[in-house]
Parts: C-alpha cells; structure tokens; sequence
C-alpha cells in the first residue's frame, strides 16, 4: 500500500479546513527523504507526543514505509525494564506530523493540546536484510519490533510486541536492559515540557511563545547515538559536542564489544589489538580538536602531541574527521607501553608537567575505525568499507602520533597467538559487514582476553595469617641460567588439605639462606627451601618489573624438572580442558580479606587493579569489572569499613564491612560481598528475573537472624523491586538479576541468595523442581551421598536428569528442569515421587516421614515439600550462614563420591574452582526434561 492510501483514515477523520494538523497531502515523494550520506539507506525519524485530548496520553510514532506508524500509550513509555506499557495502535500518521505542536480543536478528531515530548532517530536492533525499513516492516507485519531509539529523553533498545486479543490491535511497549534503563524511575514525571519549545502543556493551550529551541538529536548508526547517562543530571550537560555544521549536535559515545570465549571460527571476521591504552573519540574540526572518552571526558589539554596530529590530519583531509580509536604510551624507540605509564598521564593538569610528559613520554593514537570524512557520514556504512576510507586518509598522511590499527581477516588464531607474543591485553573481532552503533554494546563486536599460565618453582613461604594454617604464600621464581629469579608470590588457589600437603613437601628442603638471587622482602617472616618442587601458576600479565600480577596456585607438578623451569616469553593459555575432578583449586582473588595473600612488602604481588572501563549490569560480567569492585571493596574495608562503590552504572553505598559474619575461619561483611562481586558472572543468571526471599543476619552467622518477605522501605532506585501476586494481592519483592540488587541484599545483611524457582515473567511456572538430601542426627556425609545416588538412579530410570549441588549445610540438593509451563503442582509431584521410591528402595538410609520426631535416627530425609509456590532455597553458588562460609557448590555427577567434602566448597575456594571446572550450572539447568514418558502436564497452578 502506498503512504497516500496508509493515509486514507487519518484524513478521514479530520477537516483540515479547521484544524491545524498536516494534511499529509504536502509530502515528499519518498525518493527525496533524508539519507546517510554514501548509502540507499534512509534515515528513520520517531516522534512522541503528549496528547491531552479525552484523557491522558503519549502517541509513540515510527517512520516507516513513508508514513509513521502510531500508538497511543495510555501511561506513557518507561526507562523501567519492569514496566510493561500498553500501546494501541492507531492511524497512519504522515511524517510531518513529527513537527506538530499545538491544539486541535474541540469537537475535532483527538481536540486538545499536542505537545513534543520527544524525537530523534532510530534503527531496527538485529537487522539480517541490508533494506533495515524492509526489516522494520516484516517485524510489525509479524507483531514484534525491536529498535534503538537515540533521541534527546529515550535513548538504548525498546520492544513492541502485539497481544493476540481480539479488537483493536493491541501491543505492549518495553524497556529492554541495557545502559539507559532506569529501574524504578518516572521519566513521564520528571520531563513535563516540550522537547523543541520548552514550554509546559499549559503554555501550548495558552498559545504562549516558544521559552527556548533545542535542535533534534542524530540518529544512531548515521551522525550521532545515544549518549552516555549524565551523572550531574543537568539537562545543560548533556548538550552533544558539537564539531561541524554537517556534524553538529553529535551525540557522541563509542561502540563497545562483547565478552568472547572463543575465536569466531566463521568467514566474515576480522582481527584486531585489544591494547593497554585509553579509548577515544577523536573528533577534530577546523575550530576545534577533542579526545573524547567514553565517560565523555575530553583529555585533548593533557595530550597535545595527539591533538597537533588530529589538526594536521583535518588539514590534510580538507575537512572534519571523528576517529574511533585508543590512546598509548610510546617508548623512545617508538614502542607500545604498559597502561601503567600512561596513566601518570592521564589527569596532569599543570601545563608544565604537560609539556614534560609530551616530550619524555609521548602517546599515540592508534585509529581503528572512521565515522566522520569531511560532509560523509559513515556509521551506516560496513566495517569493510569504513576501513578502506580510514586507510584512504591514513596511509600516506599519518605522523608518529597517529597509527593505523592492525586488523587480519578471517584469522583470529595467528591474531591471537601474536597478542600473547606481544603482551597486548587481548584481541578484538568484528565483523566486517558489521555497522556503527553509537553507545551500543553488540555481539558483532567481540573483545578476547589473553590469559596466562606457566610452571615456577617454589623458593620458599611466608608465615600464615590469622586463622590460616600451615603457610601464607608461596614465594615463586624461575631459572635464568643458574639465576634464581624471583616472579612474585601466589597465597590463592588452596583448599586446607593442599596447604598442609604443600607444607610437608618444603618442610623436607627447608635451607637457611634465600635461594633467589635477590632475596624478596616480605611482610610476614619467610622461610626459604632449597628450589625444587614446581607448580603450575595462572596470572594475569607480567609487570613491567617482571613480577606476576595475580598469581593463583593451581597445582603441583610433579613431572617438571625445577632446573628446565625459565620464563617463558608468550602466553601459554592451554585449550579449554576438562576440570580436574581431584582438584579443588581455589580463589582468584583474595576474598577473605584485603591482605589474604600475605603479599610481600613489594610490588610483585600488586593486586590493584585498573578503574573499571564499562558497566558492570550485564548478566556476563566482565572479570574487569568485577576485580575493580573487589578491589574498591578491599580497599573500603581496609580504610574505615564504609563509603561507595562504583558499580559502572552507579553507585552502591556499603557500611560496616569489618564486621565479622564468620568467626571461625574468620570472614568478614567485606568479604561477603568481595564473594558475590567476583562471582557475579555465574550468580546473576541463577537469580534472574526471579523475586528473592530475605533471609537478613545484619549481625554475622552468630546473630539473630530474621525472615523478610517485602523489601525495605528505603531501597535504592537502582535496585530491583516489582509487584507480585500474592494471596494478599499484588506485593512488592526484591527481584534479582543485577549487579547492583545482589551487592545491595549483601549489604543489608543477606549472606544467603534464595530464589523463587519461577520468574516474574511467568510467576505460576516452576522453572524446576528440588530434592533436599538432609541428613538428620546421627547421619553421616557418606549416608548422604548413597541417597544422592539413589536419587540418581532413579532419575535415569524414568529418563529425565537432574543437576547435583551441596547445600551449603550439610546435605546435598538435586535440582531437575521442567518443562516450559509446567506448574508447582507438577514441580511437587515430580519431587514427590521420586522421594517416594527412593525411600520405599532404600528405608535403612533414606526417609520422606515428615515429622521430625517419626525420622528413624541416622536417616536422610529426602525433603520434596521445598517445591510449594512462594517457598525458596538457597541457589547455586550462594553463600551460606553456616560455619566455615560454605557455598551451595554445582557439582558433576563424577564428583559424588565418599571422597567429596563439603567444607572444600567455601567463599575462599569458589572463585577459582569455577576458573578451573567452568559453570557447571548454566549449561545444564538449560537441558529442559520431558515428563510426558511419567504422565506428568503442564498446568499451571499456584
């Protein structure tokens, strides 16, 4: 249908010779719409207006098919991933329609006043189809579109998904998560005037004059994007930098890549540096040159060798440019340096220091995308041909100052092999026909990060600490000829019965003397040993010093001789193996508290990290990130044991983090949430979108504890709450799934994460269902683990699967996946069941008797009443108010032995089991049981 006939109704309802509202019949012919310069591809407007006509509303309207598809929203739209907005679909509007502001007359179609509320540009977020308007109309034709909204108040991804009533069509508009969510906020509160006149809705009734003119923002993916969240809040601050008239009013904010795990192995990628410097948008103009980084900041005053390089490019070029790309030191022979001397460089204001640094060590821009060429804008544009025009204005015209990035198609492996060569931070892949998205984090962008691991030999250790046992660290080094060379110190990475079997191997070369060649110096008295027993190490990099950074004991190896042990010149990252079972290797991080490693009095265990670069809210945490939190909490709680957090997204305010929870091994509030900011990448998953019962012990483990249900009266914006139905009707619950909600329940005390086993999205369905193994008195772990078997045996004879746990008591806890829509009631029967006929097989051990007092003593109760709508339990790698700080550890099947200990499974050892055995939990609660061989439904009941 063409936009004339989609405008057939809108005209209809309207007299034109009496309101003041575009007839459309002016409107340009398609082939006339503004377009990203260099491309077919148009530039797609959206508008929402603030309609007071018999009630309320906001229309949302979309450029596309050359008209704008329209909805009124009744409560407006949301910057809350939890609010779930109704949008009716209306008429056609024409696309002039988005300049309308004023007042329709009454009696007329929709009479009242029409205010601009907001309006910029937009794209489809995944588009397979080179024609992004062809993907736009094939999404609302099937009843779901999602886009990227970049205008001056709604900014970051939305989704509009058609209900299936019948009457008028009927859709739902939603927030997805990302940078510019802002749970429970208001934005329809906190925005009340025009967007392009400023002026009030009782101003536009009134027909007062515009109070100011505000220009629309850049569409993203063409000259602009979304810009990065405002911590000021002031709207004067969050102006975009303006570089050009071709280019002005650019929102400014550079793509961001995606965690990896792996090499993309498919044709179409391509292979970058990830270097050790300061990303930047380099945006350089005849009037004005800016090094531009993602919190916004311009560095262009403390990098004036950069900005001289910048201007004489926009010189040469004959016109404005904006290079996407990072800031390096240089040595004097031209080399790459270490972040660490850039950073003596990084917020030097004195114009003397300055002129120091830029003469005696200079920095380089290394340029690895273009999105401005003089009037070009390029965004839209592939990765391919993006490239080719940077190496257009690159090859021949670049000083020392400005370096054309590497980049190798189609061979990620030689990439990656060469960053571990060199030492670079790791390796950045991207897809070649992949477009520029301003602000937008994107799977088509990949960063892969280079881990370390080799052999050392132990040359000695230190006292221990505290209630540490048997050492404190082990002082590490390497052969150099007949050199001893000291790398640094390794205290992470022991369960109790690794330090005491360590400790016997040196007690037997204990010597006198140092046998480094240049003896360390050491916080806690060392003892030395002769250098034979080697062991296997993973770190994070080698200092410039040439100590380790994070070094993390992950075993002996008994089959390497100490004197073939040097260092070796490139990462040795092995290939993914399969875990250890044996082994219960542990943290890599010092959780138990700031100097848990019994670091030497030198910088070769430095554990500091550098300031977090991105937010953390993802369900895929960064390793990053979270070694950024930890180490702001450790520093906190070794300074005055409050203040706050920088989370990334915001910030988090923690007290009394010297308080001890565990007194025995002693842990701290601080180590607690040390725990789950490093787990955070494999607890999030676990709670998300699922409410949370509060189980508070403000005190520690020896407190009084109490049970909560709603959350506190005052919870900060950033967390999580939502209503849920409840036989009392709907009541606000925590709901997890976020960084900031997991840190703030450990902050007020919630050692302990117990999930509902259904998510808000679908409350009445059981996600699975859950057999607690409990041990009652006189019961052995031993007892338990036949059970478990058992349990075992039972599931494979009804052919579904279940995913073994500790509790993080006593017991052990099998968790089996439902099937989609399946009930509590199905999730009880199931339970029931095979509790039933684990109990009925095995009376001497096992036991479903639900009356304390009736349990033959040395039974397991085999507990399936766990499953009942609104009850929880502790989930996979929570923490637990019991002696020793135990977790509720996922396990492998393999794992279930008489050999297994529940106390090698704690916040100290956790860590590092998972860098060793991987998520355990994820992959398998993923593989969804069938119930129908059992003749079990579906339906759902509360």
């Amino acid at each position: 249908m063409t936009p004339r006939k989609n405008l057939t109704e809108y005209r209809r309802k309207r007299d034109f010779r009496i309101t003041a509202e575009p007839s459309g019949e002016a409107e340009k012919p398609r082939t006339t719409s503004k377009r990203v310069r260099g491309t077919d591809e148009p530039i797609l407007q959206f508008v929402i207006q603030k309609h007071a006509a018999s009630h309320l509303h906001y229309d949302l309207r979309l450029e596309m098919g050359g008209t704008m598809k329209s909805w009124a929203v009744p409560k407006g739209p949301s910057l809350d991933p939890a609010m779930k907005r109704l949008a009716m679909e209306v008429e056609d509007h024409p696309i002039e329609y988005n300049k309308f502001e004023g007042t329709i007359p009454k009696g007329q179609y929709g009479g009242g006043t029409v205010m601009i509320w907001d309006r910029g540009f937009y794209l489809p977020d995944d588009s397979a189809d080179a024609d992004q308007e062809a993907t736009l109309l094939r999404g609302h034709e099937a009843g779901e579109l999602k886009i990227t909204l970049s205008g001056e108040r709604l900014r970051g991804s939305y989704a509009l998904v058609r209900m299936k009533r019948p009457g008028k069509p009927q859709w739902l508009l939603l927030k997805h998560r990302d940078d510019y969510a802002s749970p429970g906020s208001d934005i329809t509160q906190a925005e009340t005037t025009s967007i392009t006149t400023g002026r009030t809705m009782e101003e536009i009734a009134e027909g007062k004059p515009p109070r100011k003119q505000k220009r629309a923002a850049k569409p993203p993916g063409s000259s602009g994007g979304p810009p990065p969240k405002n911590k000021s809040g002031d709207a004067d601050d969050q102006r975009p930098h303006q570089i050009s008239s071709t280019a002005s009013d650019m929102s400014l904010s550079p793509m961001l890549a995606s965690v990896g795990s792996a090499i993309p192995t498919d044709p179409g990628w391509t292979f970058e540096p990830k270097y050790d410097g300061i990303r930047v948008l380099a945006v350089g103009s005849p009037a004005q040159t800016q090094l531009l980084t993602r919190n916004g900041n311009d560095k262009a005053r403390q990098f004036p060798e950069i900005v001289q390089a910048v201007k004489k490019l926009v010189a040469q070029n004959g016109g404005p440019v904006i290079l996407d790309g990072g800031i390096v030191a240089l040595s004097s022979e031209g080399e790459i340096l270490r972040f660490q001397v850039l950073q003596q460089r990084m917020h030097v204001t004195d114009p003397n220091s300055i002129s120091t640094h830029s003469k005696n060590s200079p920095a380089a821009l290394i340029a690895f995308d273009l999105l401005l060429d003089g009037d070009e804008i390029l965004p839209n544009l592939p990765w391919s041909d993006r490239r080719k025009q940077l190496e257009r204005i690159l090859r021949k015209r670049t000083s020392s100052q400005i370096r054309l990035g590497e980049s190798i198609p189609n061979d990620g492996s030689a990439m990656l092999e060469r960053a571990r060569e060199a030492g670079w931070e790791g390796v950045i892949a991207k897809r070649m026909d992949s477009s520029y998205i301003f602000g937008a984090r994107s799977r088509h962008w990949m960063k892969l990060k280079v881990d370390f691991r080799q052999e050392f030999v132990v040359g000695g250790y230190t006292e221990p600490r505290n209630s540490r046992e048997h050492l404190g660290a082990l002082l590490l080094g390497y052969f150099t000829g007949d050199r001893f060379i000291y790398a640094g110190h390794a205290g992470g990475g022991f369960t109790h019965a690794g330090l005491k079997d360590m400790r016997r191997r040196l007690d037997a070369l204990a010597v006198q003397t140092s046998p480094f060649d240049q003896a360390p110096k050491t916080n806690e008295k060392a003892h030395w040993v002769r250098p034979e027993v080697v062991v296997e190490v993973k770190f994070n990099e080698w200092t410039s010093d040439g100590k380790l950074r994070q070094p993390v004991f992950l075993g002996v190896r008994d089959d390497k001789s100490a004197r073939q042990v040097g260092r070796e010149q490139k990462s040795v990252q092995e290939e993914p193996r399969k875990p250890d079972r044996k082994r219960k290797s542990v943290s890599l991080k010092a959780i138990d508290s700031p100097v848990a490693d019994e670091a030497p009095n030198d910088d070769s265990g430095d554990t500091s990290q550098k300031p977090a670069r991105s937010a953390a809210r993802s369900k895929k945490l960064i390793s990053g990130a979270a070694n950024s939190i930890v180490h702001q909490l450790e520093e906190i709680e070794a300074a005055r044991g409050g203040g706050l957090v920088d989370l990334g997204s915001g910030q988090l305010k923690v007290t009394s983090l010297k308080k001890v929870y565990f007194p025995k091994p002693r842990h701290t509030k601080g180590a607690v949430l040390r725990y789950y900011a490093a787990m955070a990448a494999y607890i999030l998953p676990v709670l998300d979108d699922r409410p949370l019962v509060l189980r508070r012990h403000p005190e520690g483990i020896d407190g009084t504890p109490f049970f909560q249900q709603k959350p506190p009266n005052e919870v900060p914006p950033s967390v999580r709450v939502e209503p849920i139905d409840t036989e009392e009707g709907p009541q606000p619950r925590m709901v997890g799934g976020d960084l900031e909600t997991l840190l703030y329940l450990a902050q007020i005390g919630c050692i302990s994460m117990d999930p509902w086993q259904s998510r808000v999205q679908s409350i009445d369905e059981a996600d699975y269902t859950i057999l607690d193994l409990d041990p009652q008195p006189g019961a052995t772990f031993k007892q338990v683990i036949e059970v478990a078997l058992a349990v075992r045996e039972e599931l494979s004879a009804l052919q579904i699967t279940g995913v073994p746990k500790t509790s993080g008591s006593r017991g052990i806890h099998v968790v089996i996946p439902l099937p989609k829509g399946s009930g509590y009631d199905t999730a009880v029967i199931l339970a029931q069941l095979i509790a039933t006929q684990v109990a009925g097989a095995h009376p001497e051990i096992a036991t479903i008797e639900r009356k304390v007092d009736r349990r033959p003593k040395g039974s397991v109760y085999v507990d399936y009443l766990q499953n009942i709508r609104g009850k929880s339990v502790a989930c996979a790698y929570s923490v637990r108010a019991k002696p020793g700080a135990l977790v509720s550890a996922p396990l492998d099947w393999s794992e279930i032995t008489p050999a297994l200990e529940l106390g090698d499974f704690t916040i100290e050892t956790m860590p590092s089991r998972v860098s060793e055995t991987g998520d355990l939990w994820g992959p398998a609660m993923k593989r969804r049981n069938s119930l129908r061989a059992i003749g079990l439904g579906s339906k759902k009941t509360k």
